[in-house]
């Protein structure tokens, strides 16, 4: 029996430092059939040779907005579970499997699990809680108040590429935003949605050199345009959402918090 398959595009600038992980963790992956495209946008460094090293196939996308290229990648799949991963973040290996088998089971067409999140070179910070499924669209609702948080982590989720489709991708209006308003756009569809028990399925590397740390007044600006363009209001049992989830990660919080302290 063939196993079953997920698309993942990897978006790529000058992303040899980290690059290597990502494709290992991808090369890695157990029980799926990997369709993987690194959509790149012209780098000059060694991104290209490790790309010919791990035999993954490369298109090539003008630079000014990633999300332009990630679309551009998705569009490439004919997986019917597709997604994106950063080129400085990882996959546990058995994660994409994982995923797409809860969402076969739920009958879902997005599925989301727990992220943990690591430094530059990979050491362990914490945890990320995510909230069960009937709570996203309680934190989607508020989320142009909380900072687009929708309670779950890019690298976590996969989807299937009908929805993709149906919601004509990434809004590429966005540069860094764009994420969250796709994931927003989802979630208030109505479109059914499953959380996938723990362990963890992803790291989330934090380190200065990302996007979110280089350009976040920037992020700032686009958060703003993200606020003006929602139209749904948010109900008053939306706040009961929010604060279950913080609730779930407030140990974390407080870890944060004890780390500020000189």
């Amino acid at each position: 029996m063939p196993k079953p398959q997920i698309g993942v595009v990897v978006p790529t600038l000058n992303s040899a430092s980290t690059l290597h992980w990502t494709l290992c963790a991808l090369h890695s992956q157990r029980g799926v059939t990997l369709n993987v495209i690194v959509a790149d946008s012209g780098s000059t460094d060694a991104t290209l040779e490790l790309c010919k090293h791990w035999s993954v196939r490369t298109i090539y996308v003008p630079p000014g907005n990633m999300y332009r290229a990630i679309n551009a990648g998705l569009r490439e799949i004919d997986s019917e579970w597709v997604t994106y991963l950063n080129s400085d973040d990882v996959v546990y290996p058995s994660s994409y499997a994982r995923l797409l088998a809860r969402g076969e089971e739920k009958k879902a067409c997005l599925v989301y699990g727990d992220c943990d999140f690591v430094d530059y070179e990979g050491r362990f910070l914490f945890m990320q809680k995510s909230p069960p499924a009937p709570r996203l669209a309680g934190l989607a609702r508020l989320s142009p108040v909380f900072k687009g948080r929708l309670g779950f982590t890019q690298p976590t989720a996969i989807y299937r590429r009908i929805a993709f489709e149906e919601l004509n991708g990434f809004d590429e209006v966005y540069r860094f935003f764009s994420d969250v308003d796709f994931f927003y756009r989802f979630i208030t569809s109505g479109r059914p949605a499953a959380k996938l028990p723990r362990p963890t399925v992803a790291a989330f590397r934090l380190h200065n050199k990302q996007l979110s740390v280089r350009q976040a007044s920037s992020i700032q600006e686009e958060m703003r345009r993200f606020r003006k363009a929602t139209t749904i209001r948010p109900m008053p049992a939306d706040w009961l959402d929010v604060l279950s989830w913080r609730l779930l990660n407030s140990p974390v919080y407080l870890w944060r918090l004890s780390r500020l302290r000189p």
